[in-house]
């Protein structure tokens, strides 16, 4: 394959902007493993489409930004200072800071009934957790008792 042919064909131009097939992204991905020449020719693409873009970019009107600016309040300081005396004749200057509290001053309460079935459920699952350990021991046990006795279990006939 020609790889200045296949450069000269588009392919990439396609690919970095989004145009190429499924197959002709596959194929692009195999022959950039093959040929490293196709990763440089690739960003160069890329650094051409942007410069372009750059070139013919629209620059928005002028008084657009002085409009925000006025918009979000361009003159007020970014913080307020007040003067504290301390007595002494010396006086800090400490900002002032905004407290960042939500609109929402509500608690989400849980209705009694809820923690009531809450608990019951716990002690429940307690209960059935220490009968289990006791069970289990319970077998055990005698599981010890009857190989200490030697005791082999007849089949049960019908």
């Amino acid at each position: 394959m020609n790889i200045k042919t296949y450069i000269e064909s588009g392919i990439i131009e396609k690919y970095v902007l989004g145009l190429a097939t499924p197959e002709q992204e596959a194929e692009f991905h195999y022959l950039r493993e093959i040929y490293p020449m196709l990763n440089v020719e690739m960003e160069m693409v890329e650094l051409r489409l942007e410069n372009l873009l750059f070139e013919e970019a629209v620059l928005p009107p002028d008084h657009l930004k002085d409009r925000v600016l006025d918009r979000i309040g361009r003159d007020q300081p970014k913080w307020q200072e007040r003067v504290y005396s301390n007595g002494n004749g010396h006086t800090n200057k400490e900002p002032e800071y905004i407290s960042i509290k939500p609109g929402w001053n509500r608690q989400i309460t849980v209705s009694i009934w809820w923690r009531c079935a809450f608990i019951a459920m716990v002690v429940l699952t307690m209960a059935l957790l220490a009968s289990t350990w006791y069970l289990h021991n319970q077998v055990e046990h005698l599981q010890d008792v009857l190989i200490r006795n030697n005791f082999t279990p007849h089949p049960i006939s019908r």
